[in-house]
């Protein structure tokens, strides 16, 4: 029977395992070093405004995002799986992309397993809620605010797909005195998608052709010099009376 010394072997692997280390530490030293560099290059540039969030598990949980144009509510107690998702991308106040995942397996039914997503922007809300969410659901919410030549414009995807009271509104504030577009309440089993585009009306001068219409209604058509001593009255020229 042949026999061998095993020590001898693990030191040959313990001299091999360390090159091979030593080589992984580098690599993974310059890789740290490259992507630091370059996310400190977007930073510079304003592009690396960004917030992401993922929550896996079984239990309770509460999580909440806000910014100024979008936000969303996921809570459930007690429940037998939970997936939740959230990124947000932005460069000012008045661009920004967000997306929010909410999947939940044996949710119980109660004020405390909801899911709520709002998207605004344009003069325009968005706003969908899943309240008392039994069993398995799934939602999402994906909305993108830009800004072209001083407009702005409103991009909202909400999905819905559960058991649950539902009520989703659509809000045009763009006249200045808010107006449902769209409403909608619904309880039980529901697949549901709500869809928004919709861009910002161009500030304009009000009715700026009508003004120039009125100076022309306003203007005589020809230049008339009234001599000295003389009036204009009931488009005659009268002589100034002398006392």
């Amino acid at each position: 029977m042949t026999s061998y010394d095993s020590s001898v072997l693990v030191i040959l692997l313990d001299k091999e395992d360390y090159i091979c280390i030593k080589r992984m530490t580098v690599a993974l030293l310059i890789a740290f070093c490259l992507v630091s560099g370059f996310l400190l290059v977007l930073g510079f540039m304003g592009y690396a405004n960004t917030i992401e969030e993922s929550v896996f598990g079984k239990g309770t949980l509460d999580h909440s995002s806000y910014s100024k144009s979008a936000s969303d509510r996921a809570m459930t107690r007690d429940a037998e799986s939970v997936a939740y998702q959230m990124k947000r991308d932005w460069e000012n106040e008045s661009e920004q992309t967000f997306t929010s995942s909410f999947i939940v397996s044996g949710a119980g039914g109660s004020y405390r397993d909801q899911y709520v997503v709002k998207a605004s922007g344009a003069g325009y809300k968005h706003t969908y809620r899943a309240t008392k969410i039994r069993g398995d659901f799934s939602g999402s919410g994906e909305s993108s605010v830009t800004m072209q030549t001083g407009t702005q414009g409103l991009d909202s995807l909400i999905l819905m797909d559960g058991n649950a009271t539902f009520q989703g509104r659509i809000i045009n504030g763009q006249t200045g005195r808010p107006v449902a577009e769209a409403e909608m309440d619904a309880v039980g089993q529901f697949v549901i998608r709500s869809y928004l585009n919709v861009t910002e009306k161009p500030e304009t001068p009000e009715d700026w052709l009508g003004f120039c219409a009125g100076l022309d209604d306003d203007t005589p058509n020809g230049l008339l010099i009234v001599p000295a001593g003389y009036r204009v009255e009931g488009g005659r020229i009268l002589k100034n009376s002398t006392e």
